[in-house]
């Protein structure tokens, strides 16, 4: 089963030190030729387009915001700067993925109401994404462990939201770590979800380590996506229990 992988740099390589472009230049030389970013404002981003540059290696997803509570219409004017802002500095280095996030829920609107209000907030961003051209990720996160209170917490959460929307500008990223811990089926999460997925991302369970550090049956796993037709890359976004060239090496196996 072979499957690119991209590896998240805010985790992965902090060996190498702070800067981003250091830490480029070890993923390039573990063998990785994408990788991924969280937040890019107040980064260098010169430095950043140096590096990917000199090294052969591609950016292929970034993060517009983690605080805005989207759920919340009076927020929605000020994201659409927010947005425009990351989806700007994202295509400066080559990116043409920004992954949203829903942010906190309420506890006085139903879901659906809720839901349909980000939906709202993503119509409201989506010219600036054409503009761009860029691609909007919805991303849920589990509420169990990692992010109590957000109001995209299952797999199917974002799938309704952009299908709501319903534009090629809005898609969907399955993350494994998440889904497990949110206590979904996998397999029955991302076959449902797979008419709005583009990108995968990994990691293991409990502990958000490194495939092999947890319980998850990674040769399962990454014939499961086969299984489902998820062809795509599949992004380590994890947090090393060992050295990152040590950590990568049993899913590089597998994948390659």
């Amino acid at each position: 089963m072979a499957f690119e992988l991209s590896v998240n740099l805010e985790y992965g390589f902090t060996e190498a030190g702070e800067k981003v472009e250091d830490r480029i230049a070890a993923a390039a030389a573990a063998g990785f030729r994408k990788v991924e970013l969280f937040l890019l404002k107040g980064r260098d981003l010169v430095a950043i387009k140096a590096a990917l540059d000199a090294h052969g290696v591609q950016l292929i997803s970034t993060v517009a915001d983690y605080v805005t509570q989207l759920v919340d219409p009076a927020t929605h004017e000020g994201f659409c700067e927010v947005f425009r802002e990351a989806a700007s500095a994202a295509k400066f280095l080559g990116c043409s993925n920004v992954v949203v996030t829903s942010g906190r829920g309420v506890p006085w609107l139903k879901r659906p109401v809720q839901l349909s209000i980000f939906a709202d907030a993503l119509r409201k961003i989506l010219p600036i994404a054409e503009e761009l051209d860029v691609t909007i990720l919805l991303e849920s996160a589990n509420t169990r462990h990692d992010h109590p209170g957000v109001l995209c917490s299952t797999t199917q959460d974002s799938v309704v939201v952009a299908d709501m929307v319903d534009s090629p500008r809005v898609k969907v990223l399955y993350d494994l770590y998440h889904s497990v811990v949110e206590g979904e089926d996998p397999e029955a999460a991302l076959s449902a979800a797979m008419h709005q997925v583009v990108h995968v991302q990994v990691a293991d369970a409990p502990g958000r380590g490194e495939p092999g550090s947890g319980k998850i049956d990674w040769p399962g796993a990454l014939a499961m996506f086969d299984r489902v037709g998820y062809a795509g890359t599949v992004g380590l976004e994890l947090q090393p229990t060992k050295p990152s060239t040590e950590a990568f090496a049993y899913i590089q196996g597998l994948c390659g």
